[in-house]
């Protein structure tokens, strides 16, 4: 798809496509024949034909329109434009093309070399001719000359536009849509809302709602609702991106995946809801469960190539680097495709198996020579097994051919400063001209650190962690820094942060000698040991203090205090957030409830989705409830209670069958937690204990 494509909307495009012109020239034969060949994609016969029926016919504006076109699909953008211009001033008589997609046209032209203002003032035009010749569309150009306005962050002149646009169809949803990105902008949320429920009650379909509404839900903090609107957009918009998707659930981590796993045990097809969830698992660090499914997910699509490669991420994030280099063997004998091979090779480089990944590269390199990254991860591989001399030398091979490449200058840096430093000063300098973007794979605050400029070197490994913050490697980065500098603490809390958040590339770190300054710290040794337990023995939940004891105890035995936020329920009582069994719930705060009780509907769900088991159930027994009425109920244990900072275990709770009960945490719960504060100014219940 070429970039004009990305700017035009599915109901304009028909109107800036040929569409079988009869042009009223004397002889139409060549031009009959581009529009055919354009049709095909055969730009270069098209443009021969095209050019031959402008030498028959000079003023064709039809023809001009054309090669319009075919100046667009090869970027040549400027042609473009021109040829428009001159089908604008030879204008006359019946062409088959309007003036008004002329001009629509030439707007989207400006747009891809970002000459917005031209932009406006071509849409400008093409809304007036279109109201002539083509009214059909004029809300889609009109729409286009909004979105424009927007994009030269004019928000009063694109509002004017959708409004415009609302006045001649009080049912436009896209432009509904609009007003509601513009308010978000702006940090409306609440009117954002209201615009984007007027869209939802005309078409409770249309996915644009759901995508908007999960953004601004999620900015007035309301998790369950971001996630709900989430999942509606996905349901609805099979080409949603799950990324963006699984962004906005994973902040309800447990919450979305037993929203997720309701839909794709109840959905026709499943497959979409089990990519999500693999999503799900693998952005909070669930690798184990990300691999269950990917594993039911090859069964299904034949050993497909993209899956394997996707759950040879997942191995290799749990450090199993030959599990992973099996799948990408596979992926790469399907496929034949140097990608896969070059990820084996990666796989293998983390794995320690140097020797093995440097012939994979070397594959790679045979087969594209001009590629930087071949180079350097060569030579990264030798440096990695202590050969730095070869290393070098690779380095030196891939600057020649990719001297755009950064990485490569980074590492040849490195291995020179401490025998050439003025050599790698020159290598870090270009560095710092070439990485310019604070992204994943960026290398520029190491160029910082190796120029004695350190305070801008965690400037910017922070700029980058603050764009991808749960992204792992970035964390690793972080503490290979602050190990640089002979910042061991901080070095230490920097990788705990990395094992947190997924990363297990224990090999990799036995030879890093970025590592070399904490790695023999008894503190570096046993955080290693603390997480590859998780790595071997999958089935231990770490977080989970081995003692039974009901309450979890502050670090170091200091007084813990916990705050939580709550909201004020219509009749005075109090909504608390908490966790039962790792699903987020919330609970009415009454002290003059005795024990507590959570309704059936809740339950069933909790045992659906295997936050509650066979084994929690212990009977039944009769209670009272607030009508006065005894009742048989349902006795069930909650293994954990969360409740901020403060976790109790084994809970008795009754069953209560009322659907609309609320769960309510009584005395029995609440003369655990330990001395209870109500905050009523700024709504908190205040949890402390010694």
């Amino acid at each position: 798809m070429n970039r004009l494509n990305l700017f035009i909307t599915s109901a304009l495009l028909a109107t800036l496509t040929l569409s079988s012109c009869q042009p009223k020239y004397v002889s139409d034969y060549d031009y009959r024949k581009a529009e055919e060949a354009y049709q095909n994609d055969d730009y270069d016969e098209a443009m021969s034909l095209v050019e031959k029926q402008l030498k028959a016919t000079p003023k064709n504006v039809d023809a001009f329109y054309l090669r319009a076109l075919i100046y667009t699909e090869t970027g040549e953008y400027a042609k473009a434009r021109a040829d428009l211009d001159r089908a604008l001033k030879y204008y006359s008589g019946e062409p088959e093309v309007e003036r008004s997609r002329l001009c629509a046209l030439k707007g989207l032209l400006f747009q891809t070399d970002d000459l917005y203002p031209d932009a406006a003032e071509a849409f400008t035009r093409a809304v007036k001719f279109a109201r002539k010749d083509d009214p059909d569309h004029v809300q889609d150009i009109r729409f286009l000359l909004a979105q424009n306005y927007y994009k030269m962050e004019d928000r009063s002149a694109a509002d004017k536009a959708f409004l415009e646009m609302l006045e001649e169809d009080p049912e436009n949803r896209a432009a509904m849509i609009g007003m509601a990105r513009n308010r978000m902008d702006e940090e409306q949320y609440a009117s954002a809302l209201e615009w984007l429920e007027k869209a939802q009650k005309i078409d409770e379909e249309y996915a644009d709602v759901y995508k908007f509404k999960m953004q601004v839900l999620d900015k007035m903090g309301e998790r369950e609702a971001s996630i709900e609107a989430a999942l509606k957009y996905f349901e609805l918009d099979d080409d949603a991106s799950v990324g963006a998707v699984t962004n906005y659930c994973g902040k309800y981590y447990s919450f979305a995946v037993a929203k997720v796993k309701s839909r794709m045990n109840y959905a026709d097809d499943p497959t979409r809801w089990q990519v999500l969830l693999t999503s799900l698992y693998e952005d909070h660090g669930d690798y184990r469960s990300a691999i269950a499914l990917y594993d039911q997910l090859l069964k299904a699509f034949d050993d497909d190539e993209d899956l394997l490669y996707y759950r040879s991420n997942c191995y290799r994030e749990l450090g199993e680097f030959r599990r992973a280099a099996d799948d990408l063997t596979q992926a790469y004998e399907q496929t034949n495709e140097l990608f896969y091979l070059c990820a084996r090779g990666d796989a293998l480089r983390s794995g320690g198996f140097y020797d093995e990944a440097i012939r994979d590269y070397k594959v790679c390199l045979e087969k594209d020579p001009a590629h930087g990254y071949y180079y350097y991860a060569i030579g990264w591989s030798y440096e990695l097994s202590g050969d730095a001399h070869q290393a070098i030398l690779c380095y030196d091979e891939g600057i020649k051919i990719d001297p755009n490449y950064a990485y490569l200058f980074q590492s040849r840096a490195d291995l020179l400063l401490p025998v050439h430093p003025d050599e790698a000063r020159a290598d870090y300098e270009k560095v710092l001209e070439l990485d310019t973007i604070p992204e994943d794979g960026s290398c520029r605050h190491y160029a910082l650190w190796g120029l004695g400029r350190e305070a801008e070197a965690l400037e910017w490994i922070d700029r980058i962690i603050a764009a991808t913050p749960n992204e792992s490697g970035n964390w690793y980065d972080k503490a290979c820094l602050y190990a640089r500098m002979g910042k061991l603490d901080e070095s230490l809390a920097a990788l705990d942060t990395a094992f947190q958040k997924g990363f297990r590339r224990f090999a990799h770190m036995e030879h890093d000698d970025d590592m070399d300054p904490v790695r023999n710290l008894p503190e570096y040794k046993e955080l290693v040991d603390k997480y590859k337990i998780i790595v071997d023995h999958p089935q231990l939940d770490i977080t989970i203090p081995a003692d039974d004891s009901s309450t979890v105890q502050p670090e170091r035995g200091e007084s813990l205090v916990s705050e939580i936020p709550m909201r004020r329920k219509p009749g005075g009582t109090y909504e608390v957030p908490c966790t039962i069994n790792g699903l987020p719930l919330k609970f009415i705060f009454d002290t003059g409830a005795s024990d507590v009780s959570i309704s059936s509907v809740e339950a069933d769900f909790m045992l659906k989705n295997n936050y509650l088991k066979e084994r929690d159930f212990r009977g039944t027994r009769k209670y009272l409830t607030a009508d006065g009425t005894i009742c048989d109920g349902a006795i069930i244990c909650l293994r954990e209670v969360k409740v901020g900072d403060v976790s109790l275990k084994n809970i008795e709770a009754a069953v209560v069958k009322n659907q609309q009960a609320p769960l309510l945490l009584g005395q029995s719960a609440l003369e655990r937690l330990g001395r209870i504060t109500i905050d009523n100014e700024s709504s908190k219940l205040i949890i402390s204990q010694k």
